[in-house]
């Protein structure tokens, strides 16, 4: 029954909370508040969940997360769940409760599209930890971005394409052109050019991440068209290894290790590792948890390039690793111009180094690349 007096009641208990407990601040500062049993968020947890979009076999994208699931579970000591092929709807928050409900104290949605709904399930349970991979400019007190730049990788991919291919014709099987994807295929390209001046980029888009029939049909056609090398940027990668496989060409794979798939087709691949988000995540089960927006590659240890395939001689494994180095020294710098667009343009001047604002707003194809965003 709402009678003023008893709300008045209520407003003035609320309002006299913080000085009761002694808190005029932060309520998680120092930890935990005396007696009431407040966690700071991941704080103690023994389960953490992994949220995918898709499978966690499907040798690309999420099975990379199963992977960082597995080295969560071998140096923090946590079980590690996960959810796979959860649609990027409403649903999501859904799922996110019932994890929770289960013990589920530290969360990882993997996919942009679970953003917002995460957004809304993080305010309601401020003692769990919640880390998302897609960048965003949100962040919470218990919401937390470690976002792994990708352009530094696929140079290096580039740098090894350009010294392996025989027939200086390499194809880019690209997903949808967001900015992710074409960052990728330009820092491939101009990986290529940096040791190959002859080699050509031919680029082609499925419309979609995981369609093993669009992925066959445009790996086969760029092979016809004379590549020896296919680099793709799906969440599955299998349809293509196995095509290569079968025609007697060589292919990275993406955001996961797949090695196994076939040691002498595979050549390398941009990957999320677990080292940059394991002391994070150590940090909350201590109750020192602290909100991150973080975003970088090997300088923050959240992406690195994976192991070579059986195939790849000694020498342009060290040419590379030497690249990497001097990535990671500063003497080199991806996006550095003079750098021009497919129409020779100038799109970032000599000795320009834009910042990752300026790199994921990038809508342009580099010179040297054979196809369109359209």
């Amino acid at each position: 029954m709402k009678i003023r007096n008893q709300w008045f009641a209520l407003l003035l208990s609320l309002c006299l909370l913080p000085a009761l407990a002694g808190c005029a601040g932060d309520p998680y500062a120092g930890g935990p508040a005396a007696g009431d049993g407040t966690l700071r968020p991941g704080e103690g947890t023994e389960k953490a969940a992994i949220i995918l979009g898709g499978t966690k076999d499907d040798y690309g994208f999420n099975y990379g997360m199963y992977q960082m699931a597995q080295q969560m579970e071998d140096e923090l000591g946590i079980e590690v769940v996960i959810k796979e092929n959860v649609p990027q709807n409403a649903d999501v928050e859904g799922i996110m409760e019932e994890l929770i409900s289960q013990g589920c104290r530290i969360i990882i949605p993997s996919q942009f599209g679970y953003l917002e709904y995460t957004k809304n399930v993080a305010n309601r349970h401020p003692d769990t930890a919640f880390y998302s991979i897609p960048i965003t400019d949100y962040t919470g007190d218990n919401f937390s971005t470690m976002h792994g730049e990708i352009q530094d990788i696929w140079y290096l991919e580039g740098v090894l394409a350009g010294l392996y291919t025989k027939t200086n014709n390499i194809g880019f099987i690209g997903s949808i052109p967001i900015p992710d994807v074409i960052v990728a295929i330009n820092a491939f390209t101009l990986g290529i050019q940096s040791v190959n001046s002859d080699a050509q980029v031919t680029v082609v888009f499925t419309g979609s991440w995981d369609d093993a029939g669009l992925q066959t049909v445009s790996a086969n056609q760029l092979i016809d068209g004379g590549a020896d090398i296919i680099a793709p940027f799906q969440d599955s990668v299998k349809s293509v290894i196995e095509v290569c496989a079968s025609r007697g060409v060589h292919a990275f794979g993406c955001n996961a290790d797949a090695y196994e798939l076939d040691p002498d087709t595979w050549l390398s691949a941009c990957v999320n590792t677990g080292d940059g988000w394991i002391p994070y995540m150590r940090d909350a089960i201590a109750g020192k948890y602290e909100t991150a927006n973080i975003s970088g590659s090997f300088d923050v240890q959240l992406q690195d390039l994976a192991r070579y395939g059986d195939s790849v001689p000694q020498e342009i494994r060290d040419q590379v690793d030497a690249v990497k180095q001097q990535i990671i020294n500063g003497e080199a710098y991806v996006f550095e111009g003079p750098i021009y667009n497919q129409a020779g343009e100038l799109m970032f001047a000599e000795g320009y180094r834009p910042p990752i604002e300026e790199i994921n707003m990038i809508n342009w194809l580099a010179q040297g690349i054979n196809g369109t965003l359209n």
